[in-house]
């Protein structure tokens, strides 16, 4: 009965989650499916209901009244810049309203089983999950922006010897190096061909991706066009103290990899040991699950496993 009640709830849930996208979506997946039947399989161009607009779309959620709730507030400009940084092509309200979701289901099932105490504390924690795994995107997204930047810088300082200009050149990496590369030179392109000054334009970049070696690129660029000088040489320099720095931080990550293993395994030891000792003698466990004061001690714990493993990674992870 314990399981099919927890089936159901999940279920219940998962269904939640989807209508909400659905709903949240709905524009969006019409206008896809308007463009499939407009090409069709004929290729033949039909017309579209809804009209089609090349205004950039500034709201931050498809739902009028979260939309006006949203708008201007500083949190959700800090919530855009962390999605864009990410690549994400969620708006701050969906984020936003995933993140509600993801929380509210911690909360029903930790209550059903757990009591509302620690069912507080595993809402709080699942309403974190949108935000790590938001954090993890960035980083996946940034590590191969680092990776492929060296070799994008090369494409431009070839393209430039051969006689290129620079949003030339900057067109000829967008078209020539891998995602997220290709959509940042590319959007520089586009956007100084419809009149945006260069310079905005780059600081623009510089802005969405977020890294030092964007801001290195940027800064160098910005400055040779004010004061001049050989730009072949200087983006040949960049790329070549990118690439060293890539060295060291890679010998840098094979120094902290003890210390992040530590925290992963102390981490995880306590659910390991709990769930084995529960699987043997569940009796045994039955009054730090049942009894007030042994609720408290869990609560007590988990608090100590988050803050510990935190605190063991920051002491790991070392800012350049």
């Amino acid at each position: 009965m314990t399981a099919l009640v927890l089936v159901s709830v999940f279920l219940g849930a998962l269904l939640l989650v989807v209508g909400a996208f659905v709903f949240i979506n709905r524009r969006r997946l019409s206008a896809a499916d308007a463009a499939r039947i407009r090409v069709g399989d004929s290729g033949g161009i039909l017309r579209s209901e809804t009209p089609l607009s090349i205004l950039k779309d500034e709201r931050v959620s498809d739902l009028a009244t979260l939309n006006q709730l949203l708008s201007g507030r500083g949190f959700t400009i800090l919530l855009e810049k962390e999605l864009t940084h990410a690549g994400s092509r969620q708006k701050p309200g969906e984020f936003i309203l995933f993140t509600v979701l993801a929380g509210m289901m911690g909360l029903t099932i930790a209550q059903f089983f757990l009591g509302a105490l620690i069912g507080l504390v595993i809402a709080l924690v699942s309403a974190s999950i949108p935000w790590l795994l938001l954090k993890r995107k960035q980083g996946i997204r940034r590590r191969k922006f680092e990776v492929g930047f060296p070799d994008a810088l090369d494409l431009m300082t070839n393209a430039l010897r051969a006689g290129y200009s620079l949003q030339a050149a900057m067109e000829f990496v967008g078209r020539e190096s891998p995602a997220p590369l290709r959509q940042e030179f590319l959007r520089f392109y586009d956007e100084q061909r419809l009149g945006v000054d260069v310079r905005t334009a780059l600081m623009a970049m510089q802005e969405r991706i977020g890294t030092e070696e964007a801001r290195l690129f940027v800064t160098s660029l910005v400055i040779q066009r004010e004061t001049g000088g050989n730009l072949v040489e200087l983006l040949t320099n960049i790329g070549n103290l990118i690439r060293e720095r890539l060295k060291f931080q890679a010998n840098l990550e094979t120094l902290t990899a003890e210390p992040k293993m530590s925290a992963r395994v102390l981490a995880g030891m306590p659910f390991v040991m709990f769930f084995a000792v529960y699987s043997i003698n569940p009796q045994y466990m039955q009054p730090l699950i049942n009894e007030p004061i042994g609720k408290l001690v869990m609560l007590y714990a988990l608090i100590s496993v988050i803050v510990g493993y935190f605190i063991m990674s920051r002491i790991a992870d070392v800012d350049m």
